[in-house]
């Protein structure tokens, strides 16, 4: 099955021979660096589960070293559900400078990452601002904050002079950008000019969508194929915008695929992007690595429904029922 689009641009199905043909083979021997190291940034301390969800769906899609990067009173509550993870400690002080050692702190640990997830539970608040800005080499400037995420909102605030910093983001190792992440790039006007092609894959839901592209939610939910096509030429990065039928949208290749009613459920989100980190650090591009997530995250939707019914199944349910619907394709 092609990957490119029909002539009338029709989106290609994600399939389980689409998928098995792209599952990453661990070889005997294999050193669980060498697998493929995932770093997570995220966490604050009113959403640790966030970022514990990622790490969770990360290690059950086949990374071999999953790491927070989170402040350090998050740490153990998220130690507590995710034990196997690692940790980089970010520094809680003060607002601004604090957010530039995080991002220091975040650099200093890349060197055996192959891949990032920034986002899940980062909040929206000033702290969380200058991480973002240190994470992607953005300048300083005034952004309304509130009351969510690292640090107690002061309403705008102006950081100090701009300093020229290298991005982290939109470098060598490809970043996953969800929730918070999405939400403040939709404050930055110019961001996608300052990221070097195919290194991104944005995973947003309809309104996110319409916060980053300024159309209304209902032009986005009335053609989801045609939209992230639409931006991800645009953004030149790889689009996986979810909804009832999720795609993926990534120069002229679109796939698609149904979400099952389950996944209708807080956090769901977090393990897409999870999932979506592991298989890029074991070496898939994004768009095989996004569809692998998307089709391994329904297949354990739909095996949990069976048990649980559509109503009963919530996040944390489906890490290792993707590791199941990984199994059932060998």
């Amino acid at each position: 099955m092609s990957q490119k689009t029909s002539a009338a641009g029709s989106p290609v199905s994600i399939d389980a021979g689409l998928v098995k043909a792209r599952i990453p083979v661990r070889e005997v021997g294999a050193h669980k660096w060498g697998v493929g190291g995932v770093l997570i940034v995220g966490g604050s301390p009113g959403y640790i589960g966030a970022p514990a969800l990622a790490a969770m769906a990360a290690g059950r899609s086949g990374a071999g070293v999953v790491s927070i990067a989170s402040p350090r009173s998050a740490i153990g509550a998220i130690a507590a559900i995710v034990p196997e993870a690692t940790f980089t400690p970010l520094p809680e002080g003060d607002l601004g400078p604090g957010g530039e050692r995080a991002a220091g702190k975040v650099r200093e640990s890349l060197d055996r990452f192959k891949a990032l997830v920034i986002g899940p539970g980062l909040g929206d608040d000033e702290y969380a601002n200058s991480i973002m800005q240190g994470l992607t080499g953005a300048s300083a400037a005034k952004r309304p904050t509130f009351s969510v995420g690292f640090a107690t909102a002061r309403g705008e605030t102006t950081a100090p002079e701009p300093e020229a910093r290298a991005s982290i983001v939109g470098g060598a190792i490809p970043a996953v950008l969800d929730a918070d992440a999405l939400n403040w790039l939709a404050g930055e006007s110019d961001w996608s000019e300052r990221f070097a092609p195919n290194t991104l894959v944005l995973t947003p839901h309809a309104g996110e969508m319409a916060r980053l592209t300024g159309l209304d939610t209902a032009e986005i939910v009335a053609d989801p194929a045609a939209i992230a096509s639409r931006f991800a030429r645009e953004w030149r990065q790889t689009v996986v915008l979810k909804g009832g039928v999720s795609v993926i949208a990534s120069g002229d290749t679109l796939r698609q695929i149904a979400a099952p009613p389950a996944l209708a459920t807080a956090g769901s989100g977090d393990v897409l992007a999870g999932s979506i980190g592991a298989f890029l650090a074991q070496g898939l591009d994004p768009v095989d690595a996004a569809s692998l997530a998307l089709y391994l995250g329904a297949q354990a939707a739909e095996r949990l429904s069976e048990k649980l019914s559509p109503l009963g199944v919530v996040a944390s349910d489906l890490p290792l029922a993707i590791a199941e619907a990984l199994a059932a394709l060998h």
